[in-house]
């Protein structure tokens, strides 16, 4: 990770060395923290670079911006290009390179491709090139988005300024410090499946898009916008390709992009949440190194039983684990610390998560001061699906006990759509009840917006949680970028990426229910109870109200100083906030002890704070004293957990041999044959018609009381597999994982043998 910026005359005036040089080296200031170790410009006639640099390849000999032997292009890369030794070696073949540097490769692959210079590439980055010779400026960010950029028309539209930060280009004296009230209220009320990014949130600034190239003219100053990837049509699927391929490939490709993602000459770490995502990173890594784990201990992941599943995990691989405890009773943040977070995040949807992320950043880098590396889960969850529990729950209110619910979560997308569409063609205003009422045709009315391919369910989900994507990324960028971090991101390889978006229709219901491909392709690195753990909210939940108290109290503290700054903040930007309206609605939040009000609360203050802040140009001032948090040591987190990491050790269940029974204690696969323990039996209660139990011996044992648990033991015969039943019928997958491993812990039900053909 480092940072870029700079500066381009699009009528040809040159930059003035001395001057230009100052506002440079001002952009470059405010953003040191991207690249504390490094920083370097380049002015050539009508163009300006700087880059600051973050040392992590090629420690001694990686300095940015490169230059071609030739002189012609001149090149510089936030981020970082995971496959450069594969593309040294064939892509770039005979080349003479100065440096060992992953990014310096790009500027060769531009004088070979051009605008195809990302084909071959593997990583994340966004970057700012020179062509001398062609007289053009490219900036061009990653497939999908990982690392930012910014750009601003300024002076009229005769010159363009770039950067990795806004807060780099709000350094600028004509950039516009604006905040967008409009963008800010609105920001997700596109509730359809079309896949998004946000905007920038300041008025007259643009994003380069993800997989995006802007492509300036230093004669004309033109600007040309383009994508040089989108996800691949999918393919016809061949013949014999079932579920379990595609898990192995997915697989393979996890653990090789994990592998990538280890490339690093500085130490690097893991934050280990205690979901599958994390954990799966983590023990992958584990098989190639040793590094240290994080951890956020708080109320809610002991609530969640994150915290202990992280702990226990840690301890399975060997691993240092640093629980960081935010006892929410007892730390002090103040609204310093809130307005440093703002600051650092640039976005106004600013939560406890990422209050809890950046102190974790801040603690690692607090015990490891070379630490400058850190693995995520980030990006599983909007492809693997992992929010289809949470979209049929919270977002859609589909009952549980709804048969097919990967068919309801189609028709609440096409719902959203049809809306969407009939806002769009005009429909709503004289039609919207017939059209709800499904009297007008709602494929109609969507084929009417907006002619398109035939989108599976995959794809709207995937539409419907792409700017949660691009939500998650940029705070997690800044975040750590804040400490001088890089986080990194295997699930975003674009291998993996296409591996999903071919897989046909007739399997996606199977795979990508509640993250199955992924579940299933690493249950050979973990145990079965952090496989198969169920997703959970990072903090929301039933002890979300102690991380609320928290927060609440922040904004209103030391006299609501945050909230006199939020009115002054909508004031200086024709914001919408009415000072006493508002004051009276943040003390009628306070009053529910629940706090339901506060998320759009919080919302509005982040807003008016954010705008203030910009508008002032200043960052606040740093943190003086200790951090906010504790690490939680072996003998405390037991007095906090109890005994939650030893009842997970116990459930570390040891595989049993192939053919044979067993019970309590039996590992659980998709290869496992399922049978009823002898002498039990499922029946149909006599004095209840429509209840079923399943009785062992003469008495009658546990009753079946949910309609998909009761599909999956009608399907039991001792001769299917787990995946065959799985396909068989529409379940809600890991549920009916939780209630077979109940139902072999009571000892109705057996794992008989292992299907060799799955």
């Amino acid at each position: 990770m480092c940072g870029i910026a700079g500066i381009i005359h699009l009528q040809g005036r040159p930059l003035i060395a001395e001057s230009d040089g100052h506002m440079l080296a001002a952009m470059a200031a405010a953003m040191r923290h991207r690249g504390p170790d490094d920083c370097r410009q380049v002015l050539w006639q009508n163009v300006g670079f700087v880059f600051t640099r973050l040392s992590i390849i090629d420690i001694a000999g990686g300095q940015q911006p490169f230059e071609t032997s030739d002189g012609r292009v001149v090149a510089m890369v936030n981020g970082e290009i995971y496959n450069h030794r594969a593309l040294r070696q064939h892509e770039l073949a005979g080349v003479s390179l100065t440096s060992q540097s992953d990014c310096e490769v790009i500027p060769y692959l531009y004088l070979q491709r051009e605008l195809d210079l990302f084909g071959p590439v593997n990583g994340m980055f966004a970057m700012a090139l020179l062509d001398r010779t062609r007289r053009r400026v490219l900036l061009g960010r990653d497939r999908t988005g990982v690392k930012p950029l910014f750009y601003c028309l300024v002076d009229a539209g005769q010159t363009l300024v770039f950067a990795s930060e806004l807060k780099a280009l709000f350094a600028h004296p004509l950039v516009p410090r604006r905040f967008d009230w409009q963008a800010a209220l609105a920001r997700y009320s596109d509730q359809d499946t079309q896949p998004r990014e946000f905007s920038s949130g300041f008025l007259g600034i643009e994003r380069v898009a993800a997989a995006g190239l802007l492509d300036i003219s230093l004669d004309t100053g033109a600007l040309r916008r383009s994508l040089y990837w989108q996800l691949p049509a999918r393919a016809e699927t061949p013949p014999g390709q079932d579920p379990a391929s595609y898990i192995a490939e997915y697989g393979s490709l996890l653990e090789d992009s994990v592998r990538l993602r280890l490339m690093a000459d500085a130490r690097f770490g893991v934050f280990l949440s205690g979901g599958v995502d994390s954990a799966a990173i983590t023990a992958m890594a584990a098989r190639q190194a040793s590094f240290p784990t994080f951890s956020v201990i708080s109320q809610s992941t002991i609530g969640s039983g994150d915290a202990a599943a992280s702990r226990f995990l840690a301890e399975h691989l060997g691993l240092p684990n640093h629980q960081v405890f935010f006892d929410l009773e007892h730390i002090r943040i103040d609204a310093d610390d809130w307005r440093r977070l703002l600051w650092s995040c640039e976005m106004p949807g600013v939560t406890a998560e990422q209050l809890y992320k950046y102190f974790l950043h801040a603690y690692a880098k607090q015990i490891y001061p070379d630490l400058k590396v850190i693995l995520l889960g980030q990006g599983s969850d909007e492809f693997n699906g992992g929010y289809t529990d949470w979209t049929l729950d919270t977002q859609a209110g589909v009952s549980s006990k709804v048969p097919d619910r990967w068919r309801a979560m189609g028709r609440f997308f096409d719902s959203l759509d049809t809306t969407a569409a009939a806002i769009r063609t005009g429909y709503m205003g004289d039609y919207a009840d017939l059209i709800d009422r499904g009297v007008i045709d709602q494929a109609f009315v969507r084929q009417g917006s907006a002619a398109q391919p035939e989108r599976t369910i995959w794809d709207q989900y995937y539409g419907y949680y792409r700017q949660n994507l691009d939500y998650h990324l940029w705070h997690e960028d800044r975040t750590a970028a804040a400490h001088s971090i890089e986080n990194r991101v295997p699930f975003l390889d674009y291998r993996l990426l296409v591996c999903v978006s071919q897989v046909p229709e007739q399997h996606q219901r199977h795979l990508f229910t509640d993250k199955h491909i992924l579940r299933a392709a690493v249950a050979k690195w973990l145990p079965t109870q952090i496989a198969q753990r169920p997703k959970g909210p990072f903090f929301y939940g039933k002890d979300q109200h102690h991380t609320f108290r928290l927060v609440y109290s922040i904004l209103t503290g030391n006299g609501g100083e945050l909230i006199e700054q939020a009115l002054r903040g909508s004031q200086r930007s024709a914001g919408p906030l009415h000072p006493e309206r508002f004051r009276q609605y943040v003390t009628e939040v306070g009053r529910d002890p629940a706090l339901p009000e506060l998320t759009r609360m919080m919302g509005l203050v982040n807003m008016g704070v954010l705008a203030d802040l910009a508008a002032e140009g200043k960052p606040p001032p740093p943190r003086r004293g200790s951090l906010p948090v504790v690490e939680i040591r072996p003998k405390e987190f037991s007095a906090l957990c109890g005994g939650a990491v030893t009842a997970l050790a116990a459930t570390n269940r040891v595989p049993m041999a192939p053919g044979s029974a067993a019970g309590i204690g039996a590992e659980v696969s998709d290869q496992s044959v399922p049978g009823f323990a002898p002498g039990v039996r499922l029946i149909e209660q006599p004095v209840a018609s429509g209840q079923w139990v399943l009785a062992a011996a003469e008495s009658l044992g546990a009753v079946i009381d949910s309609p998909g648990w009761l599909q999956f033991l009608r399907r039991i015969d001792g001769k299917r597999s787990i995946a065959a039943i799985m396909l068989s019928g529409t379940f809600n997958r890991s549920r009916a994982l939780r209630s077979l491993r109940t139902a072999i812990d009571q000892g109705l039900v057996v794992i008989e043998t292992q299907d060799p053909s799955i």
